[in-house]
């Protein structure tokens, strides 16, 4: 049997103790589908979408750890590629293989190949990687339910501590502090420093529109005369 851990809000927890692991509808999610990955001997690797779930809304993350047969099907792949059908002993042991590389190295490996980028191999870096199942988790698969460390894993992508954040509404829409950062941008070209972060899309018409929508938001309003 090959264990796995599904990492969600704690909210979620009292459904899940009931009724088991459903599937979510959410933008960028396959409705379909169970996200998880397998539980191996690096923590950081099996809960690396700790810290992205987070950003993305989620609350406070729990894990909740499940057993499937080994042989049941379920799909791998890279957050941005294609996705490999394989048995769940397979992808344990893909990932098995996967984090005993250097996460660096890997990376860097990644960026320049071009199977990789064309998505005709998975990547050799094992972040970024998440298996899907293609049916809801029975209350009975579940092994335990655990609070995890707030701190685990990435954000915004693989790699990308100590690389600027894009502050465009695109990227940034409805992420805590956004406002802060599109505020900080301002106040250092105002006085002509190198801002510390990037902002994408200023030559773009959705941005000059946000640009004006804000402007009129923050104008004060006229009574109107009767």
């Amino acid at each position: 049997m090959a264990t796995f851990v599904h990492l969600t809000s704690h909210r979620n927890l009292p459904g899940i103790r009931r009724g088991g692991i459903a599937f979510v509808k959410r933008d960028g999610w396959r409705p379909d589908r169970i996200y998880a990955l397998p539980v191996t001997r690096e923590f950081n690797i099996a809960h690396q979408w700790l810290r992205e779930l987070r950003r993305l809304g989620g609350g406070t993350i729990a894990g909740v750890y499940f057993r499937i047969p080994d042989d049941e099907m379920v799909e791998v792949s890279h957050y941005n590629g294609a996705p490999l059908a394989m048995r769940a002993a397979e992808a344990v042991a893909l990932m098995l293989a996967a984090e005993q590389r250097d996460p660096v190295a890997a990376r860097v490996a990644d960026k320049v190949s071009k199977a990789v980028q064309r998505s005709r191999v998975l990547p050799s870096s094992p972040e970024g990687f998440q298996v899907t199942i293609g049916r809801p988790i029975a209350r009975g698969e579940i092994l335990r339910f655990k609070m995890l460390p707030q701190v685990t894993g990435w954000r915004y992508m693989p790699g990308a501590n100590g690389t600027a954040p894009c502050g465009c509404v695109c990227c940034m829409k409805g992420s805590f502090g956004v406002r802060k950062l599109e505020r900080r941008l301002e106040a250092d070209e105002a006085a002509g420093r190198t801002p510390k972060f990037q902002l994408f899309g200023r030559e773009e018409k959705s941005f000059a529109r946000v640009e004006r929508m804000k402007a009129r938001s923050a104008s004060p309003r006229r009574d109107k005369v009767g």
